[in-house]
């Protein structure tokens, strides 16, 4: 029997990063770009990096956070107070679900949380 190849945490990190790059990139339209930092052992934070119009500095804007429960990702926003917080479902309860499924609650951002 051959024994399972775990794959290393920088080669998931990659991974993760261009997927979520290909799908929220399409959203800026051109204004910045999408990084992704690591947070934690799995967690990882959305950042939208650009150059203000205003007086010409790079900015980097949190726009959501991943956080593993169990085998899926709790989906969370940052406050103006700078806490971040469980993202709500529509029926008061927290977001939980595969990568997929946050990406596309983060593009849609229903509530306005992620993209103001």
């Amino acid at each position: 029997m051959q024994a399972m190849i775990e794959p290393r945490v920088e080669e998931l990190v990659d991974f993760t990063a261009t997927y979520v790059r290909r799908a929220l990139e399409p959203r800026l339209r051109g204004h910045g770009k999408i990084d992704v930092r690591k947070t934690g052992r799995w967690g990882f934070t959305i950042v939208h990096r650009y150059v203000s119009e205003w007086n010409g500095r790079e900015v980097a804007l949190p726009v959501a956070q991943l956080r593993p429960k169990g085998t899926k990702l709790g989906l969370y926003w940052k406050r103006a107070n700078g806490r971040w917080v469980p993202y709500e479902d529509g029926q008061d309860r927290p977001f939980v679900g595969t990568l997929e499924a946050c990406l596309k609650e983060i593009d849609h951002d229903h509530w306005g949380c992620f993209w103001g």
